[in-house]
């Protein structure tokens, strides 16, 4: 019912997005900079400012799906993405927050491509294409670069070699190829085997490409986004995530701490608390999910 009541609105989003091709202005850059606790002084497009500013965005800009789950369809507007996320202090989902990421960084003249991934962590299965993350190309040697996996995830920019293991002194990473999922990027825990986490082929994508997506993550059944609350942030030495109504501490390469949310007056607190969010409007049944 949800998914048919909405057909129109989505249909007319579509086909009403408009060609994004101007950069942010000086204002704009400086206001990001500002989110990310980060001089208000635009930086050179390098590795060391690219590995800051992606350390800065998973630490201050939390991984959040509470529109998603109060009904709200998703936007990527370049304006309706900066007004949430930037001057709301708010999160997003991955196209939300990688969508606004990646304009940044060809506002600060980064040479970005954007690519559509797929995530293989239920390995008895094929996804669709859910994710968004982007390639750097500088001095010859190309970065994958990503700020919105709802969980622990490279918190710095990774030279993509074939094989090469690196290190973002939490968990271990390397790439390899496959036929089918085209690069393949492995995470290696502590005291844990490989894991792939996704994989992504190259072809470059625009913002537009990534609207089926965020439909299929906004309103289709199977979308393992619309039916509980997913959130995150990142620590120095710990990611910190909403799961239903639980709220863990991931450090050394395992949840260490967990504590049940029981009443919208606890869900409230805890997300301001950890992960600097304020919601402006009534959350469904309290924000406390009903099937945990």
């Amino acid at each position: 019912m949800r998914y048919n009541k909405r057909k129109r609105i989505i249909a007319d989003g579509v086909m009403g997005m408009k060609k994004q091709t101007a950069l942010m202005n000086h204002w704009q850059l400086c206001q990001y900079l500002r989110k990310l606790h980060l001089p208000q002084v635009v930086p050179p497009p390098d590795l060391a400012t690219l590995k800051l500013l992606q350390d800065a965005h998973l630490k201050y800009v939390p991984y959040e799906n509470l529109d998603i789950l109060s009904g709200r369809l998703t936007s990527l507007e370049h304006d309706d993405m900066f007004a949430k996320i930037i001057m709301k202090n708010r999160g997003g989902i991955c196209f939300e927050l990688n969508g606004l990421y990646n304009w940044l960084l060809e506002s600060l003249g980064y040479k970005v491509i954007s690519y559509a991934a797929r995530f293989i962590d239920r390995l008895e299965e094929y996804q669709i294409r859910r994710h968004r993350v982007m390639c750097i190309e500088l001095e010859d040697k190309r970065y994958l670069t990503d700020v919105g996996v709802n969980s622990e995830s490279p918190r710095c920019p990774l030279e993509m070699a074939e094989g090469k293991v690196q290190s973002d002194g939490i968990c271990e990473y390397k790439f390899s190829r496959d036929p089918f999922f085209g690069w393949l990027l492995w995470q290696k825990e502590r005291r844990k085997p490989w894991k792939r986490l996704f994989g992504f082929t190259e072809e470059q994508q625009l913002d537009m490409d990534f609207i089926p997506a965020c439909i299929y993550t906004d309103l289709h059944p199977d979308s393992p986004l619309n039916k509980g609350k997913a959130i995150s942030v990142f620590r120095e030495d710990c990611n910190i995530t909403i799961r239903g109504n639980l709220l863990k501490f991931y450090l050394g390469g395992r949840v260490k701490y967990r504590y049940t949310i029981n009443t919208e007056y606890d869900l409230k607190g805890v997300l301001w608390e950890y992960f600097g969010i304020a919601v402006d409007y009534p959350l469904p049944n309290g924000g406390i999910d009903q099937n945990d």
